[in-house]
């Protein structure tokens, strides 16, 4: 008979095992936010631990790294959360997760971290992966990466209850040929930028997941901080906006169907570029549909 592990809330090395190769004002930082926190939030922080050992499906995304806890004591996805909103999201997100793609494929998710979605161009994937920037905005992503696995765009996501796919980051790549590589990249994708392409995505896997889509608000965003602010250059507000979002509070709501122009009403010389894209999208909406199903 197989003996269930038991998991207990990382120590603060565990959480922050290169602490002690930085600078002593920074470690001061991390321990005193770690401590700190860990007590006001003590009560959440047993009530994770106690669904992860009753859940143990997921107990190996937080113990693969550590750090992964610390969203319950500073942010996760919505800077809005409380503590205890912050739990909730959590569990919800990885239950509904469980729910909608099966214990099987979250195993596999867990295992392998990156499960291939769809081959949208011969050199660019669409991918499935843990989230490796940020577990602030969310334990999962979507991203798109070339043949050299150069990340060319990412968007990380979590599930709301009861039926909520919550957008919480964009990003692009952090290469110092970045712009070079959106530029290959967007014509690869006739015509489509990356950051909208994933966007087309989305609203497939919302239909799929029978879910509502929607966007965090800038200054909820997760890295949002007042003293950054002139540093951050995308702006999530106007990016959903011209997605043909609108704000309805707490979140933007997104549509998941946009309209197509027809072939008839684009201009002869990109008429080719268009055709050639609608047969992505719908080649897109196909495998999404066969992987998920």
């Amino acid at each position: 008979m197989t003996t269930q592990t038991q998991i207990s809330f990382p120590t603060y090395v565990q959480m922050y095992p290169y602490s002690k190769d930085r600078p002593l004002a920074k470690q001061l930082r991390e321990k005193v936010r770690y401590y700190t926190y860990t007590f006001l939030y003590q009560k959440q922080c047993r009530q994770l631990i106690e669904f992860l050992n009753k859940n143990p499906l997921w107990q190996s995304l937080f113990t693969q790294d550590y750090y992964r806890f610390n969203p319950l004591l500073t942010t996760y996805c919505d800077k809005r959360f409380s503590a205890p909103q912050r739990l909730s999201a959590i569990t919800q997100h990885l239950q509904l997760a469980e729910e909608k793609w099966g214990a099987s494929f979250c195993s596999t998710l867990l295992k392998e971290q990156v499960i291939p979605l769809s081959q949208l161009t011969e050199d660019l994937s669409l991918n499935l992966s843990l989230n490796f920037i940020d577990p602030f905005e969310g334990y999962f992503a979507i991203n798109i990466r070339n043949q050299n696995n150069e990340r060319i765009y990412d968007a990380s996501f979590t599930f709301l209850s009861p039926n909520k796919l919550l957008i919480a980051s964009m990003q692009g790549p952090y290469y110092e040929n970045a712009q070079d590589l959106i530029k290959t990249a967007t014509k690869d994708l006739q015509g489509m930028r990356p950051m909208f392409m994933l966007m087309q995505v989305f609203r497939e896997l919302a239909k799929h997941w029978q879910c509502d889509l929607i966007g965090i608000p800038h200054k909820s965003q997760g890295k949002y901080r007042l003293s950054a602010r002139s540093k951050i250059l995308f702006n999530y507000d106007e990016f959903w906006q011209e997605n043909q979002g609108v704000y309805q509070s707490p979140y933007w709501q997104l549509p998941l169907d946009i309209e197509r122009k027809p072939l008839e009403d684009i201009a002869s010389k990109k008429r080719s570029m268009y055709r050639k894209r609608y047969e992505m999208l719908d080649r897109l909406s196909d495998e999404i549909a066969s992987r998920f199903r």
